[in-house]
């Protein structure tokens, strides 16, 4: 409970340029998120979590084909197992805090993938990813000037992609003058009001080639400059919603497997959340068992007020207790009487 009062000051009070000395991130880190549009961050996670994490999904991956993205709901907050610790684990929340320069932040996105290695071919494959950014479903609007970023988006790997291959490459950004990040964001499949879709990187490109030859070679430029950074178990890999980037090939008879979510800044309601509601599951106690576990923290970022806020008084505290038997209200209450 200190501890938190403690984060909420320093937050703040922290200047937007600093990186405090307990920041997930380096300044570094930080910094090439900023600029560039994303940033590998090793051992942000214990060893332990990310193992135990691997052998969940490989269980709940065992009979699929790994071909489409996600879990179809299997892997969405809240799983209630090993899985949610990543979801909602300490270092990636204060990590978003730190991206977005606010403790307010919240869960759009949590979903898992076991993308296999396979051989089929299809304009809509998720084998061999066109160049695109994930704007594009997760809210109705353009993004938003590159400096005033609203979401963080990451990949955590569970996966040596030296072995399985299919590590997300990215085309990152060459600072304001760069002639692929000027906006609109509009050269990809589905946008435009009028652009056809194709999930397939050889069937987006051939389209764009036969109707629109100057968005053809804008894409051309992206490929050029594309990496495909070597990803470890445990390694995440922070992104954004302007950041082009795609998803690559797995090795035939691989399997790569990643926990993929998102967070915005809690005011921004049109950033949508990609999943189904965190809240459909309830009633059978397993979910209430997970809330009751969280810290008040972890509880905020899925849409339960932290301590302080407006919304509490002393009949609402009463009777979230009730509702969830068990739970520590103290928090709340405390908040409550220095107000």
């Amino acid at each position: 409970y200190n501890e938190y009062k403690s984060y909420l000051r320093h937050m703040a009070t922290k200047s937007p340029d600093a990186s405090s000395a307990t920041s997930p991130l380096s300044p570094e880190q930080e910094q090439q998120w900023r600029e560039k549009g994303y940033a590998i961050v090793p051992n942000l996670l214990e060893s332990d979590i990310v193992k135990g994490t691997t052998e969940k999904m490989a269980e709940i991956f065992k009979d699929d084909l790994g071909r489409d993205f996600g879990s179809f709901g299997r892997c969405e907050f809240p799983t209630n197992s090993i899985i949610d610790k990543i979801i909602l684990h300490p270092n990636i929340i204060e990590a978003v805090s730190q991206l977005l320069r606010t403790p307010h932040v919240v869960l759009t996105q949590s979903e898992g993938w076991s993308k296999a290695g396979h051989e089929y071919e299809g304009s809509q494959e998720n084998k061999d990813q066109r160049f695109h950014m994930d704007y594009g479903n997760n809210t109705w609007l353009h993004p938003t000037p590159w400096h005033e970023p609203e979401n963080v988006a990451m990949i955590v790997y569970l996966a040596d992609t030296e072995e399985t291959e299919g590590g997300t490459a990215v085309c990152p950004r060459e600072g304001d003058d760069d002639e692929l990040y000027q906006p609109p964001y509009i050269n990809m499949p589905g946008q435009a009001g009028h652009w056809e879709f194709y999930n397939d990187r050889a069937h987006a490109e051939a389209y764009f080639e036969r109707v629109d030859p100057e968005v053809a070679a804008f894409r051309r430029k992206l490929y050029e400059r594309e990496i495909i950074p070597t990803y470890k178990p445990g390694d995440v890999l922070f992104y954004r919603y302007d950041i082009w980037h795609r998803g690559t090939p797995v090795k035939v008879g691989q399997r790569r497997s990643v926990i993929n979510l998102a967070f915005t800044k809690r005011e921004c309601f049109w950033h949508l959340t990609w999943n189904r509601a965190w809240t459909q599951g309830n009633y059978y106690g397993d979910n209430e068992r997970t809330v009751i576990g969280l810290s008040p923290r972890q509880r905020a970022v899925i849409g339960i007020p932290e301590p302080g806020h407006p919304y509490w008084n002393a009949t609402k505290i009463r009777n979230f207790a009730a509702r969830y038997p068990g739970i520590d209200v103290t928090p709340y209450m405390e908040m409550l009487k220095e107000q």
